[in-house]
């Protein structure tokens, strides 16, 4: 892969290493760094991205790639620009939103970091709308990954964003908000040491039951009624590349739908039953109630963690985490009554 180098970078490669009086000044080296374990750290990246953005809303039911430009700032002095390509995903927010989540294509940025190698795409999350109700639903969508993290090692890591956005089609109108990088399929399979399935003949009876269970309270957790293995909807499934008894893995996605998350936008299916997504809904098999309980006291070992990790959480107003943990709370205490398996799990599992 070749480079390519913003001037400042170019400037750096042939100057620093002449003059001991830049040696507080990064290297093109140092930039790689930034890419170094991208989504193992938690401080946020901060990044512009510029484009036509008007052209690129125009255009959002189409599979077509926008050319843009995104600059990574390394420092507060120092910044690295590389060519990339735009386009927006998803299904309902690809309609509603102002700012859908997109695709950014790196294969021809030039970014040399190792852990970037054989990267081709990956996906990004950003404010819906720029009104008040969507504040706060990126951030509160990207702690819900952060909490599965805790959970599961099969679970997909992600990366807090700050971008700058640059709209060339309206005259390099500038706009700025939260967002997070999701980690790529490959990329988290071959951190578990799997690869990707990708059949239309597997179903939840057919995945490993321990961590379907567990997917499946999770979801429950998390008021999260949009997932299914068969179609492999908000599910991923990954097969161990080494021969063991793990069987399918199912990881779970978008929670954009969720309870937790409480989008403005969110409806429950139909066939719930149910009145809004706040409301809980068990989707996972139905186990004995030495089996359920087994697994309602796993998830139970965490909620210490799980609500030190929302009220650490230093880019949410303090009523936002309150309300999140809120929320979850009213979890830990239902499944603590001795008729939680009985009347909220059993009527509903399959």
């Amino acid at each position: 892969m070749r480079y390519t180098l913003s001037l400042a970078g170019l400037f750096l490669l042939i100057f620093v290493p002449l003059s001991a009086q830049y040696d507080d000044v990064p290297s093109f080296e140092d930039t790689l760094e930034v890419y170094t374990d991208l989504f193992y750290i938690d401080e946020p990246l901060n990044l512009t991205m510029k484009f036509n953005m008007k052209e690129f809303g125009k255009t959002r039911r189409n599979e077509k790639y926008h050319p843009a430009e995104l600059t990574c700032h390394v420092t507060d002095s120092f910044q690295v620009t590389h060519p990339v390509r735009v386009r927006a995903r998803g299904k309902f927010r690809r309609d509603y939103c102002t700012v859908p989540p997109y695709w950014l294509n790196i294969r021809y940025a030039g970014i040399e970091a190792e852990d970037l190698q054989d990267v081709v795409k990956m996906k990004v999350v950003t404010r819906c709308k720029s009104t008040a109700q969507h504040e706060h639903l990126v951030l509160r969508e990207y702690l819900t990954y952060k909490i599965y993290n805790l959970l599961s090692d099969y679970s997909f890591n992600t990366r807090l964003v700050r971008i700058k956005y640059i709209d060339t089609g309206r005259k390099n109108r500038e706009s700025e908000d939260w967002g997070f990088l999701i980690e790529p399929n490959n990329k988290m399979a071959e951190r578990n040491g799997a690869m990707i399935v990708d059949s239309d003949k597997l179903s939840i009876r057919t995945v490993n039951k321990e961590i379907m269970d567990m997917v499946a309270f999770f979801s429950y957790m998390i008021g999260q009624g949009d997932f299914s293995v068969t179609g492999q909807h908000n599910l991923k499934i990954l097969a161990l590349k080494e021969y063991g008894p793990t069987g399918f893995i199912p990881v779970p996605y978008d929670f954009d739908y969720s309870g937790i998350v409480n989008a403005v936008y969110a409806t429950p299916g139909e066939q719930l039953g149910i009145e809004n997504v706040r409301e809980r809904y068990y989707l996972g098999a139905c186990r004995d109630e030495e089996t359920h309980s087994r697994t309602v006291k796993w998830l139970a070992s965490y909620q210490d963690e799980i609500t030190e990790l929302i009220m650490n959480f230093e880019y949410l107003p303090e009523k936002e985490k309150i309300d999140l943990v809120a929320y979850l709370d009213s979890y830990f205490v239902d499944a603590e009554r001795e008729s939680f398996i009985k009347y909220k799990i059993n009527p509903t599992c399959r």
